[in-house]
């Protein structure tokens, strides 16, 4: 039935869409002959960015399903919808379709505008979340893997392009031709994102490779930064002799350094000047005017708005505002981000792609932009301490292009400098590189054993700080003390998002790495900083402890477990059925115990019974529950006990109903033994629904005729018709 209103409703909604789009028919109809007027062009843009907007969060969450970079479903969702595909398809209100071709380029001026938008944002935040210092300080190795890496890629990709393009094309081309520097150029890209995400995912990120990798990766973004604006320099100039191909790179390496030096010399004072607007959202929506601001002075200087972007967010990332403008533009992250990699994908002619000589480009691009890295990057990281597979792990990791690559690719077409079928063969490269080494970086680093010829101690720069907790209930109490702690001191806390809990800490120049589990708090941070957090964390216990001492005077332990029971009268709301949680092998009308650690045991053999529990688990479980019981009684009144627990051994919420009609003491409210016992055992991530299911326990077992008829049943069957049909 759900199915049919369904399909009635997609009907009626397509009956309605027809509908609306035949009326604006009329209204698009003059783009035939002449330009549409302005509100017809935003008009247009609206539906364009829906429709990219549903097709690139389509495409990245089937693509993740897969456990592909959704990346690429963003890209491949472009080509579908572009000009070049269904885009350009005629249907009512949109004479040309909804992504028609535009002269000389495949979008619109103003779709493009919105791309250009979101490589700001992009680079912003890459810049805001490079931490250069660091790198540089902690990776010789990630330095020199960079540079080799950046040099050898564009040797080897521009002398490609010069090659291939008189080979297939017939257009001949010299080193410092634009065309083959942005084959160089785009070809000297590494994605860190992807890198980093794997190594996230396999706890490598502090790993000699992963520290490697990412710094390597780092290097590569800011030397591709300063060979774009040298190579934007020169495809700007009309005639390129070495004399003036110096000059330009003087120029914008010049540029480039003195703003880069500028701004983190100035940093502190970029702080307090935004540190006025108070509001964290007014920070970090002052930081991004900024750096719009300096991308529109670097492309007025002749260089990209792109490394206007990413400067200031480099000059940002060494204060203590990098966090929350991190945490408070994700949004902004999230909007544009897959915008601009759709609009990549749709300026992809697939019939150009598929021509035989742009198939062959591609794939001879593809290979030497892959060797590229693993011998430019592999080979001096294996000339300086690492083994073959650590090298070579190195290499893959730095093989992804990603987003840096298109967006240099996005520039050249948008310029008139690169032909369409080299922007077709650059975007290739791209998303085949990004496909590929996942699941190869992937097997090299899942491994116990080191990379390293040598092993060397890089924890001597840090002071690792580590608190057992004695459950995962106080483990989250403390963890939100100590993050209240820090923000009252004027600290930025920003969690990074990854499987585990991980926030990074800083206020000025003071940084401080948490990481929380359900048994421990590890904090990382300079030596010089650990007498502040051991002072900080000794402050949190004694609050806790103060807290404790004063707890009887805040409520009456006894009448708020009474208070669970009795509101079972007045409960009106339908919560959770009991009939969906327990199963009816998960009911015993004669259970056996005298004690109480007896009838806990009894109740967790009926989990297992039923198959919700696997019976490893049992001693397991069978601890939790005790200990749950020591802290408080989960005997409640009129012989009713609910003993519960939440653990990790679960994923879901488990429960089985027993009956002892001798009854057991169970340390009850009402000092009598207790008859009726409702088990719970919940994931410890378990909320909302663990509570509603109690309450409709409380809700059921209150009322004296349902406890009379359960302990009446004289059988399991007729026990669980009881629970089946309690409405």
């Amino acid at each position: 039935m759900r199915g049919l209103a369904f399909i009635r409703r997609t009907c009626l909604l397509a009956v309605l869409l027809i509908f609306v789009l035949s009326s604006l028919d009329a209204a698009f109809a003059s783009e035939q002959s002449h330009d549409i007027d302005l509100v017809s062009r935003i008009t247009l843009l609206i539906f364009q960015l829906s429709i990219i907007i549903f097709a690139a969060w389509t495409g990245g969450w089937v693509f993740r399903k897969f456990k592909l970079p959704k990346v690429l479903g963003e890209i491949v969702s472009g080509v579908i919808v572009g000009p070049y595909l269904l885009g350009a398809i005629s249907i009512p209100g949109f004479v040309q379709g909804v992504f028609p071709m535009h002269p000389g380029f495949p979008v619109s001026p103003e779709l493009y505008s919105i791309a250009t938008i979101a490589s700001i944002v992009l680079l912003f935040l890459a810049g805001v979340e490079t931490d250069i210092n660091t790198f540089l300080r902690y990776s010789f190795v990630g330095s020199v893997v960079g540079i080799s890496g950046v040099i050898f890629s564009f040797v080897l990709g521009d002398i490609t392009g010069i090659v291939l393009s008189e080979a297939l094309f017939g257009r001949q081309y010299g080193f410092a031709s634009p065309v083959p520097l942005f084959l160089g150029a785009i070809c000297t890209a590494t994605s860190v994102g992807i890198g980093a995400r794997i190594l996230s995912d396999k706890r490598k990120m502090d790993s000699p490779e992963g520290i490697t990798i990412i710094s390597a990766a780092v290097i590569d973004d800011i030397l591709g930064v300063i060979t774009l604006a040298i190579v934007i320099g020169i495809a700007r100039s009309s005639d390129v002799n070495w004399a003036q191909v110096s000059i330009i790179a003087g120029k914008g390496i010049t540029i480039w350094f003195a703003f880069t030096a500028l701004g983190i010399v100035f940093a502190p004072k970029i702080s307090n000047f935004l540190k006025i607007f108070k509001d964290r959202g007014t920070i970090s929506i002052m930081s991004f005017a900024m750096a719009l601001f300096l991308a529109g002075v670097f492309e007025k200087s002749g260089l990209a708005m792109i490394i206007g972007a990413y400067t200031m967010g480099l000059s940002l990332s060494r204060t203590d505002l990098c966090f929350i403008i991190r945490e408070n533009l994700s949004i902004l992250y999230k909007f544009f981000v897959p915008v601009f990699f759709c609009v990549m994908g749709m300026m992809v002619d697939i019939k150009e792609v598929c021509s035989p000589s742009i198939l062959l480009f591609g794939a001879v691009y593809l290979v030497v932009a892959i060797l590229s890295k693993l011998i430019g990057c592999g080979l001096p990281a294996r000339l300086l301490n690492f083994n073959t597979r650590g090298a070579l792990a190195i290499g893959v990791g730095m093989v992804p292009r990603g987003e840096v690559a298109l967006i240099i690719a996005g520039i050249g077409l948008s310029l008139g400098v690169i032909p369409h079928d080299i922007f077709s063969v650059a975007v290739l490269m791209t998303f085949i590189t990004t496909l590929i080494t996942p699941p190869v970086l992937e097997m090299l680093v899942d491994t116990d054993k080191s990379m390293l010829v040598k092993q060397t101690d890089r924890r001597l720069e840090h002071k690792e700080i580590s608190y057992a907790m004695p459950n995962p209930e106080t483990a989250d109490l403390i963890l939100s003390r100590v993050i209240n702690a820090f923000d009252h001191e004027g600290f930025f806390i920003y969690r990074i998002d990854t499987p585990e809990r991980l926030y990074q800490i800083r206020k000025d120049e003071t940084f401080i790495t948490l990481k929380f589990t359900s048994e421990k708090l590890y904090f990382t941070c300079q030596p010089q900083d650990a007498s502040f957090v051991y002072t900080l964390f000794y402050e949190v216990i004694a609050e806790f402890e103060y807290i404790i001492k004063n707890l009887d005077s805040i409520a009456d332990k006894d009448q708020v477990g009474k208070d669970i029971i009795s509101s079972g009268n007045d409960a009106k709301k339908e919560g959770l059925a009991i009939r969906e949680i327990i199963p009816l092998s998960a009911v015993e009308h004669n259970l056996t115990g005298n004690t109480k650690e007896e009838i806990i045991s009894s109740l967790v053999e009926l989990l297992i019974r039923s198959g919700q529990l696997h019976s490893s688990n049992k001693q397991e479980i069978i601890r939790e529950l005790s200990d749950r019981e020591e802290i408080i009684s989960t005997g409640m009144q009129d012989g009713i006990a609910l003993p519960h627990a939440k653990t990790r051994l679960v994923k879901n919420m488990i429960s089985a109903l027993g009956i002892n009609r001798e009854g057991v003491v169970f340390g009850s409210l009402d000092k009598k033994p207790s008859r009726v016992f409702v088990v719970t055992i919940a994931p410890e991530s378990f909320s909302s629904p663990y509570l509603q299911y109690v309450a409709e326990v409380s809700k059921f077992l209150i009322k004296p005729e349902n406890r009379l008829r359960l302990l009446s049943a004289k059988n399991n069957e007729e026990l669980y018709n009881i629970i089946l049909n309690y409405k």
